[in-house]
Parts: structure tokens; sequence; C-alpha cells
């Protein structure tokens, strides 16, 4: 077997690998602030400067705010998914159906906010 394939057991996990496990989720909890922000600006302010309708932005401010929701329950999830793979010395992979889902909820909230400040 080549050298670059997995083979389903890892080294055991050193202190470093757990401390880059934590700014992962750190990283998944920044990335959620963000999205709440971007909520808070696309549902109130937004609408509040520009004299479009609310209605359309606030809509578009829930679904920024679910996203900001994912982030943070689901990147905790994560890392305690991977923590205790981790602990195991084995590897838990991100399912590509998240990341997929992701991408497209979040490419369709973009496109919908490019679309309402039309």
């Amino acid at each position: 077997m080549p050298d670059d394939e997995p083979t389903g057991h890892y080294p055991p996990a050193s202190r470093r690998t757990y401390f880059a496990e934590e700014r992962t989720l750190l990283a998944w909890w920044r990335t959620g602030i963000a999205a709440a922000a971007v909520a808070l600006g696309v549902g109130g302010l937004v609408p509040h400067l520009s004299g479009l309708p609310r209605t359309r932005f606030l809509a578009l401010g829930a679904g920024y705010g679910a996203l900001a929701l994912f982030f943070v329950i689901g990147g905790t999830i994560r890392a305690a998914r991977s923590h205790r793979a981790l602990a195991r010395d084995t590897y838990a992979d991100l399912p590509i159906g998240v990341v997929v889902v992701v991408a497209v909820y979040l490419s369709v909230l973009v496109v919908l906010t490019i679309v309402a400040l039309l």
C-alpha cells in the first residue's frame, strides 16, 4: 500500500494536534459569529439604510442566522467527534454531504442577497 493512503490507524496524537483541534473549533465559532454579524447587517441594517422592503431582508437575515447556528453547533459537534477520534488514534472525516449542503446553502444565500439588493 502506498504511503499516502490512509490505513485507518494513525500515530498517537501529540499535544500540538490537540491544540490544533482546539484552534479549529475556535475557527468554527468565529465563522458563526461572522455569520451572525451578517445576519444582523442584512436583516436589520441594510433595509434601514436602503429604504428597500424589509420583509425580504428579514428572511435573508434569518437564513444567515441559521447558518451562524450551524457553524457554532455543528463546529462543536465536529470538535467532539475529532477529539474522540484523536483519543482512539483515528481520524473523523467531515462527511462530503455536509460540505456540499453547506456550500449550496451558502451559495443560495449569497445569490439571494445580491438579488434582494437589485
